[in-house]
């Protein structure tokens, strides 16, 4: 029998209030045993009963899996998390602790830019590319930092000097646009809009003759993932090429863009050029400014990363793909335990493992069943079994679709895949090894995985050699891998290398079949032709004549 839960004394206090208020929440799910709720939400028993314990705030982390292991609302116990925080702060004369110094998944913005360490370097060439040259792309890897790199870093040190609009595309890129210049120029929206829909030299004609204006355009890519009018895409690819190349402009503009973005950007003409001649690349830290990204903000803040916990983040973090957004995500939530950087909060926080394992189901448990079925394909084809870690997927390796680009983005955005030019990566290999869910899929049929990874492998052969048929499966290791592929998820490619195998073989069959009727002709003719040579050779023998005996003319 599962023991009884301790009563709670409800003092009116701003805790226990929150415990009361967990405990109804698990009434309401039919008061399930903290067993089951710890099976739901990948958390120990115990740490679940101690969140709604009422002695002491659990993390986010902790409260996050409660709430969704009870079917509550995830988004408003976050909300009401963070006042609890607030609150207590308050009652014990320090300030609230909810903001810090790390900004967990999200950019840094302008207004962050004495929290933001570790770019210097990028920020200054790219601050030195944009005073001597009219347009500039940036460019990285998803969570390699170019939106911070472009907000706190360009932008806030631009933004002193002269206007600057800072904007993403969205859906709508050229009212987009005309809002910030709404914005700019005190003028209505609507007509802005209209005048850059009308005449792409409008833009820096809005502007002003005087103006000195900067343009940074954020997450390029929506131009491509979200702008489905083709129409508004090339108003404002065209004012924003006017722009930077009219003679009498006086508008610079900046283009952030994620990298395997990159040659869809090189088929825009102007773009191009951009991309030739005043292109920055953001690329993975190096220690030292992942080591300064984590010291510098709590200590512009007043506190002290401990010795342990940093060298902890940084083994931990080394030659992982997200590391940047991993350490942001992790620090903020051992920051909101309390403000104390240590190796043990960050612990109790869950560390960077926890962090991923709560994301992961989270964001897993968003999509539907088809979504999900291609959530599954991409994990573990990023996944390797064999030593837990995580395996580089290539593009071409992967069927185009609009629910793999759906779950691909999402991902992105949530920090659990990173992507560049090349292809995707795992944010961190402590996916592979501890979130129980993939475990669980790489495990099911370890010996169908390595048949599909050899398959993998073999087709990417195949098509760099031109589907060259020397290459293809042949004999018994074709037939068997027929016969799994029934109940596997192959991609295009994949099937058609086996398909082409299949082809091979079917000629192959052809062609014994031919040459198998000719030896039966064959055989047939020499026959007949022996049969007619015995025939002769009778006939021949029927006619010759008969030689009498001549002994007895003799005699």
């Amino acid at each position: 029998m599962p023991r009884r839960e301790r009563p709670l004394v409800a003092d009116g206090g701003v805790l226990s209030q929150f415990a009361v208020d967990l405990r109804k929440l698990r009434e309401k799910a039919g008061s399930p045993p903290y067993r089951e709720l710890g099976r739901r939400a990948h958390y120990a028993a115990g740490t679940l009963s101690d969140a709604a314990g009422g002695r002491k705030l659990p993390t986010l982390a902790v409260t996050r899996a409660y709430v969704r292991a009870c079917e509550g609302d995830v988004v408003e116990w976050e909300k009401r998390y963070r006042e609890v925080v607030e609150e207590l702060a308050v009652a014990a004369g320090s300030p609230a602790v909810t903001e810090g110094p790390f900004r967990g998944d999200a950019s840094f913005e302008p207004d962050d830019a004495d929290r933001f360490f570790g770019r210097e370097d990028v920020v200054e060439r790219l601050t030195g590319m944009v005073a001597s040259e009219r347009s500039a792309v940036v460019s990285g890897a998803s969570g390699a930092g170019k939106s911070s790199v472009l907000r706190a870093g360009l932008v806030a040190r631009i933004r002193s000097s002269g206007p600057v609009i800072l904007m993403t595309p969205g859906p709508f890129p050229l009212g987009e646009c005309a809002a910030r210049l709404a914005e700019l120029t005190g003028e209505p929206a609507g007509p802005l809009r209209a005048g850059l829909a009308a005449d792409a030299a409008n833009l820096h004609r809005y502007a002003g003759p005087d103006a000195e204006l900067l343009i940074v355009v954020d997450q390029f890519e929506e131009l491509f993932t979200r702008c489905r009018d083709r129409g508004e895409r090339d108003a404002f690819l065209a004012a924003l090429d006017r722009a930077a190349r009219d003679p009498d402009s006086r508008v610079r503009v900046v283009l952030g863009v994620r990298a395997d973005f990159l040659a869809r950007c090189a088929e825009i003409p102007g773009l191009a050029e951009t991309l030739r001649t005043a292109h920055v690349r953001v690329g993975a830290m190096t220690t030292e400014q992942l080591r300064s990204a984590i010291v510098r903000p709590a200590a512009e803040a007043g506190h002290r990363v401990d010795s342990a916990l940093l060298a902890t983040l940084m083994a931990e973090t080394a030659r992982q793909a997200g590391a940047l957004a991993l350490v942001s995500r992790v620090l903020r939530e051992t920051w909101q335990r309390g403000a104390a950087l240590t190796l043990e909060e960050y612990r109790a926080a869950g560390g960077i493992t926890r962090s991923l394992v709560r994301v992961a189901e989270d964001v897993y448990d968003e999509f539907d069943d088809v979504r999900r079925a291609a959530a599954r394909d991409l994990f573990v084809r990023l996944s390797e079994e064999t030593d837990g870690t995580a395996r580089h997927v290539h593009r071409r390796e992967l069927d185009a679709g609009p629910d793999l680009d759906v779950v691909v983005e999402r991902l992105v955005r949530a920090r659990l895949v990173t992507v560049d030019a090349d292809g995707l990566d795992l944010a961190h290999d402590a996916l592979v090894r501890d979130w129980p869910r993939l475990r669980g899929w790489l495990a099911a049929d370890r010996r169908g995985l390595a048949v599909h990874r050899r398959l993998t492998e073999a087709t990417g052969l195949w098509e760099e050699a031109n589907g060259d048929p020397a290459l293809v499966y042949r004999g018994a290791r074709l037939e068997s891998v027929l016969d799994w592929s029934a109940r596997a998820r192959l991609t295009g490619r994949e099937r058609r290398f086996l398909d082409a195998g299949v082809a091979v073989r079917d000629a192959e069959e052809r062609r014994g079949r031919e040459r198998a009727r000719r030896f039966r002709q064959l055989g047939a003719v020499v026959v007949a032709s022996g049969a007619l040579a015995v025939a002769s050779t009778v006939t021949a023998l029927a006619r010759r004549p008969v030689l009498r005996s001549s002994r007895s003319g003799s005699s």
